[in-house]
């Protein structure tokens, strides 16, 4: 062993020799230069999803075997049907679902959305006689009433007043048929190319159809406006009735509003022709959906159709927690240590209702080296959560715990550890 070296230790004047080299040529350097950079901008690394690493993800291995085994598909006993996710436009469950039927008053849905962009909600209209003689279900609107907009458009969707539908349509075009050409071209511009309307309301008539399809999407277009969505989640409501001493009471079609608990609205349908029809919608853990079921035998069998659906929409998908909040999701270097890093944990948890068989990625945004100083909680990156594409959350990654600005002492040590390992590997 050299002589410099005693069991591993360097002699005192050898090391006093390689101090006094270290202070007149080292350190003057280590001023000229640049400490240890924090990083410009950041770096990214994709985490494997939890099917490839189970138990590395922010969400665990259970979750992901749920992910994989689907519940079955609904027994539907209605000759069509189709049930959507509003949020994003999937397709979870479809049966003869671009056939062409008979629609009842599901029309109304295309009428109620007309007359809200073009009525005065606040206003008033004058009932016709050919309003009132109309027929069939109705709000029991008088000739000459001046009735609120806001009450003709409750008659139309919670009572399904046909009555109601073509006060609607004169009072926006003049008359029926200029109103039943605004509906086609909405049909139009909506895409809905297996629907055509030959009326306001809904009773049978050539030329008068729509398919499921186009009436999920219609339902989950008109389903945006707050105004609508209010009127066709409204299980019951009572209006003042002019020139009467009792109030116009009003009761929801849709049964199934204020009896099970997920359904929101929106549209019953019947005719000889038609059958029973129902546009349904429900929400669950963030989930929305619009279900139609067209053609059914009976009422009963028309809601159990639309719940099934519902119900089985609900069960593809899972809350799930993303990211946990304190999870270490990063180590960066701390400028002027040697080994030490400092830990980026997430600020908090990520929860999301994902389908079962989406895939989640994570992207992780941290800088190359730790800022100084630092504080515990301080946000120094983030974690990104895709499903494809589409970013469905992120969080922040913040410190976990404080790191003071580095003192002389410490670049001292940081460079003399460096050149004093440096000099040992040349002798070793």
């Amino acid at each position: 062993m050299s002589r410099r070296w005693v069991s591993g230790v360097m002699s005192p004047p050898y090391r006093a020799v390689l101090i006094l080299v270290f202070a007149l040529l080292v350190l003057p350097a280590a001023w000229l230069v640049a400490p240890p950079a924090v990083a410009v901008g950041t770096t990214s690394t994709v985490l494997p999803a939890p099917a490839e690493a189970a138990g590395e993800a922010a969400y665990s291995g259970e979750a992901q075997a749920a992910r994989v085994v689907l519940p079955d598909a609904p027994s539907v006993g209605a000759p069509a049907a189709i049930l959507i996710n509003t949020d994003d436009g999937r397709v979870l469950f479809e049966k003869n679902a671009d056939v062409r039927r008979a629609m009842a008053s599901t029309t109304k849905i295309m009428t109620g959305l007309l007359g809200l962009e073009h009525l005065d909600y606040k206003g008033t209209v004058t009932a016709s006689q050919n309003a009132c003689d109309t027929g069939e279900s109705e709000m029991w609107l008088e000739v000459g009433e001046v009735v609120p907009v806001e009450q003709l458009l409750y008659g139309l969707m919670v009572m399904s007043g046909n009555d109601a539908a073509t006060c609607v349509a004169e009072s926006v075009a003049g008359d029926v048929a200029a109103f039943v050409d605004m509906m086609n071209r909405r049909a139009e511009q909506l895409g809905l190319t297996n629907t055509h309307f030959a009326n306001p309301h809904g009773l049978d008539a050539e030329g008068h159809y729509a398919s499921a399809r186009d009436l999920a999407t219609l339902g989950a277009y008109a389903m945006q406006s707050s105004a609508f969505a209010e009127m066709v989640g409204t299980a019951s409501i009572t209006f003042d009735w002019a020139g009467h001493a009792v109030k116009r009471e009003m009761a929801n079609h849709n049964k199934l509003l204020g009896s099970v608990a997920y359904v929101t609205g929106i549209k019953t349908g019947y005719t000889g022709n038609a059958g029973y029809c129902l546009v349904g919608s429900g929400s669950q853990d963030g989930v929305n959906l619009v279900s139609v079921v067209m053609g059914a035998m009976t009422s009963p069998a028309c809601n159990e159709d639309t719940t099934k659906l519902l119900e089985y929409g609900f069960a593809l998908y899972k809350k799930q927690t993303l990211v946990e909040a304190g999870t270490v999701l990063a180590e960066v270097p701390i400028p002027y240590e040697v080994d030490r890093r400092l830990q980026l944990v997430a600020d908090e948890p990520l929860v999301r209702t994902l389908h079962l068989e989406e895939t989640v990625s994570q992207t992780v945004e941290y800088p190359e080296m730790a800022p100084l100083p630092v504080k515990a909680g301080q946000a120094l990156g983030k974690v990104v959560c895709m499903v494809e594409d589409k970013v469905v959350g992120e969080v922040s990654l913040v410190a976990a715990t404080t790191l003071a600005r580095p003192t002389l002492n410490d670049k001292l040590s940081y460079y003399w550890a460096r050149f004093s390992g440096w000099l040992q590997s040349l002798v070793s």
